[in-house]
């Protein structure tokens, strides 16, 4: 269950703030978070129970449990004892008392560790068929899925009570995804017992569509024997078989509620050949059907979106059509970008005024107002780009820019005491989650968060995301700061690790060394260990297989994928990867920020599509949200971590400020090599 923990060769963090507006003010910072984690760092009875506790882990690992259990009352102070006890427990359900076993689990139930605690005993009673046993163990801590519910109610089968909760299983069955083995025996004894009928697998049949799980429609569909149920399952097979040809007016009655069912999925599957078509076909059949509004809405948006960044040269008609009376802010957003795409600037702001009020006034609309203004009137947009260069944001550093003035931080130190801190160390889960920290136990500690955050006021949820920060757990950190909207402490949101390492392998590279430290904040956040969902691993969230490809080009030795976890092998590889598509796209540094997020070929395409657009345009118009925040936030952090650091700032060079919509020829075009 725990691992030993990895001892990397930590760089001290050094963060500078180089503007004398600053110094002060993050020196006080540093003050309220310091005593309080050298209260942790510098206890050594909690070190040396920290290495006992990984010691003793590792033999329970290798089954030595008596020696576990001769030592465990060494641990009696360690925050962690009860999580080594779940693992002596784990490894002795069939030997232990089940009041024993119980008792654990009803006096640690909000620890994370004690569901799959419960998990692996609720199992091991089913296996033993102790029905009795799994009732009163279920009863006292019900963990996640219906595997649990399904042996539960064969318990309740097997105790002969069963029989007056057959509501219970029917819920179970009509979902419309398959349902555990677990459940074989229960929905046997719940068909012997009337409770399958032709109603009820009808709701299974929709659901099952709803889920687009077509196998289980099928096996749903032999238990409908009704001839109406039986002809709206045809429908759906036919239909599903040829969207082009059946989705029509004709073919569905207005009041029957599963031809909407059936359209709502006909035409998202239409889309996927034919957006135009599918766009078409919804506007004849959206009218005819009885959907409700909310029903309507939602395939506006999945379609209108989905057209406005295909810029399709019919788009803007067909996404009027979609949402003629401006209901749906994304839509109305896009159809700003495709104004954009156009350069018509009177559509831009003729659209930008269809926005409500709270999107009309934020700093991406204004932007875009004043350069609407600007290019139609032929008069600077001074004061407006004034007031939008006040927020410290991609937009506002974008006005700054176009003022040639500074930029603004709006930088607000943090304003708590260190007894705060203090007291929320006293905090069991705190301590915990501490000692999981350390031992890079990161999900436990996250679960820990989970349970505890919601439960604080906002000061002390702000104490305890610097407690995180003075952790280096910075991901959590800036999470917690998000949840609470303190967005100006850039103490706290902007940390900085391994700095040497950094601006040694950026020289190297020949890039900024601040577009190396904003992507790896927007990346990992600085966590060495971080792993994405789709593999990427480390500071600069590299995947393995362009590791390794990169590692090749620039003859560095990388014989395990796990080596890079190491910061040093991360950052010579992620700057390495970065100058290698800042080559590739001629020296564009947005162009390669889009292309470290998104692939090159994806990039090259946009570019082969929209590459004459001016710059601020075209990164507008990034066809994936993901991609454009990402672009943007990687521009923005550049500046901030250059102002924290005193160094010469600039959002943008000379080059690329040339390529923006106020600054390039008449023609707007975009001459690329």
């Amino acid at each position: 269950m725990f691992r030993q923990a990895r001892r990397l060769n930590f760089i001290p963090r050094a963060i500078v703030f180089g503007r004398n507006q600053l110094l002060g003010t993050a020196a006080a910072l540093l003050v309220v978070s310091q005593p309080v984690s050298a209260a942790l760092h510098n206890n050594a009875q909690l070190a040396e129970q920290r290495q006992l506790f990984e010691q003793l882990s590792d033999q329970v690992a290798k089954g030595r449990l008596s020696q576990v259990r001769q030592n465990l009352d060494a641990l009696d102070a360690y925050p962690l004892k009860p999580y080594l006890e779940a693992q002596v427990i784990s490894r002795q359900l069939e030997s232990l008392g089940a009041e024993q076993i119980n008792r654990f689990v009803e006096q640690n139930m909000h620890l994370p560790v004690t569901e799959g605690l419960q998990q692996k005993w609720l199992n091991t009673l089913a296996a033993r068929n102790d029905w009795a046993g799994y009732r009163q163990a279920y009863q006292l801590f019900q963990p996640r899925g219906n595997h649990y519910k399904c042996l539960m109610l064969k318990a309740d089968m097997k105790q002969g009570i069963l029989a007056t909760q057959l509501e219970k299983v029917a819920e179970l069955w009509v979902q419309g995804e398959s349902q555990p083995k677990s459940c074989d025996s229960v929905f046997a004894y719940w068909q012997r017992r009337g409770g399958l009928t032709s109603p009820v697998a009808e709701i299974r049949f929709w659901n099952a569509v709803r889920e687009r799980n077509f196998s289980l429609a099928r096996y749903a569909e032999k238990k409908i024997d009704q001839p109406d149920g039986k002809r709206n399952a045809r429908l759906l097979w036919q239909v599903r078989s040829n969207p082009e040809r059946w989705l029509k007016p004709k073919t569905f009655s207005p009041n029957n509620h599963t031809h909407r069912i059936i359209v709502d999925y006909a035409v998202r599957r239409l889309a996927q050949k034919d957006m135009r078509l599918a766009a078409r076909r919804w506007l004849s059949l959206r009218d005819h059907l009885n959907f409700t509004p909310e029903e309507k809405a939602e395939l506006n948006h999945y379609l209108g979106v989905r057209l406005a960044l295909r810029f399709y040269d019919d788009a803007p008609e067909l996404v009027a059509k979609i949402d003629p009376d401006f209901q749906d802010i994304e839509i109305t957003e896009w159809r700003i970008r495709l104004a954009l795409s156009q350069q018509n600037w009177p559509e831009v702001q003729a659209l930008i005024a269809k926005l409500p009020e709270e999107e009309k006034i934020t700093s991406r609309w204004r932007y875009w107002q004043a350069v609407a203004e600007q290019n139609i009137s032929g008069q600077t947009q001074d004061q407006l780009f004034a007031e939008i260069a006040v927020d410290r944001s991609y937009y506002g550093f974008l006005a700054s820019e176009q003022l040639g003035q500074p930029f603004n931080l709006n930088y607000e130190p943090a304003n708590f005491s260190a007894s705060l801190q203090q007291g929320l160390l006293l905090l069991p889960s705190v301590r915990r989650m501490y000692e999981l920290v350390q031992l890079e136990e990161f999900e436990y500690a996250r679960q820990e968060w989970n349970l505890l955050f919601p439960t604080l006021d906002d000061e002390q949820k702000y104490a305890l995301s610097h407690l995180a920060g003075s952790w280096q757990w910075h991901s959590q950190a800036i999470a917690g700061a998000a949840l609470i909207r303190k967005w100006n402490d850039l103490q706290l949101r902007f940390p900085l690790e391994y700095a040497d390492l950094y601006q040694q392998f950026s020289d190297k590279q020949k890039i900024p060394l601040n577009w190396a430290l904003s992507i790896t904040r927007q990346e990992s956040a600085f966590n060495p260990l971080a792993r994405s969902g789709v593999g990427a691993m480390g500071l600069m969230q590299l995947m393995p297989k362009t590791a390794k490809q990169t590692a090749k080009k620039i003859r560095q030795s990388l014989k395990k994928t796990k080596e890079l976890y190491n910061p040093a092998t991360n950052i010579a590889l992620g700057t390495a990867y970065l100058a290698q598509m800042l080559d590739r796209f001629d020296g564009s540094r947005i162009y390669a920020t889009a292309a470290y997020n998104a692939g090159p070929y994806r990039v090259k395409s946009w570019l082969k599509k929209r590459g004459h657009l001016p710059l601020d345009i075209w990164v507008e118009v990034i066809p994936y949200e993901e991609t454009r925040i990402y672009v943007q936030r990687v521009l923005e952090y550049g500046v901030v971590y250059d102002m924290m650091a005193n160094r010469p700032t600039r959002l943008l060079d000379d080059n690329e400020r040339q390529l923006l919509a106020l600054n390039l020829p008449e023609s707007g075009e975009v001459v690329l090599d």
